[in-house]
């Protein structure tokens, strides 16, 4: 896409398995299985029966063990280079409370993963806030603030936003179709 240039990435849950991993250790806590399709909200309060301060409290630890987290898809380096090369600025963007700054960039450079900018919003700033292009996001809520002034939204597809129906986004189901739909000429 020629009117693109600067593209947000969100880390939990596009470029992070952190749900993944939340999901074990709530497992583990709660002592029954707990799948990323008992997740109602990529915030997952309301989703399992954990009290808001047991699900922040088991986010922290996901990221205090950063070393620990997968990424969400295989070659998660080589494709946001691929981006990158087709002439795309990638901003790193999070959520998470700035206690968890160091951890994420520590992940992000365990994982070589390169980028020009990197916004560390915590969880009462919307990812709209950022100057650029377009976002590709897992929480619906994000791309609908994102989409509407008139840029581009594309919604990571995960269990817990596969009923979202957002006006003007793009769903994908990982980076391979962000990378068809960026670079198809």
């Amino acid at each position: 896409m020629k009117d693109l240039e600067k593209i947000i990435f969100d880390v939990d849950n596009v470029l992070a398995d952190t749900i993944g991993c939340w999901c074990k250790k709530a497992s583990e806590h709660l002592g029954y299985v707990v799948t990323k399709t008992d997740i109602k909200s990529h915030k997952i309060v309301g989703s399992i029966s954990m009290s808001p301060k047991e699900i922040f409290r088991l986010q922290d630890e996901v990221w205090a063990e950063w070393d620990k987290l997968s990424p969400m898809e295989s070659n998660l380096a080589e494709k946001l280079k691929t981006i990158r090369d087709g002439g795309f600025k990638i901003h790193i963007a999070t959520a998470r409370p700035l206690r968890s700054r160091t951890f994420v960039t520590n992940w992000l450079e365990r994982m070589r993963i390169q980028y020009d900018d990197f916004h560390s919003l915590g969880p009462y700033r919307f990812k709209a806030e950022i100057p650029c292009d377009a976002l590709v996001d897992d929480a619906p809520e994000q791309i609908e603030r994102f989409v509407r002034d008139g840029r581009v939204g594309f919604l990571y597809k995960q269990p817990w936003n596969s009923e979202a129906k957002i006006v003007k986004s793009i769903t994908i189901q990982n980076l391979d179709k962000l990378i068809e739909y960026l670079l198809e000429e």
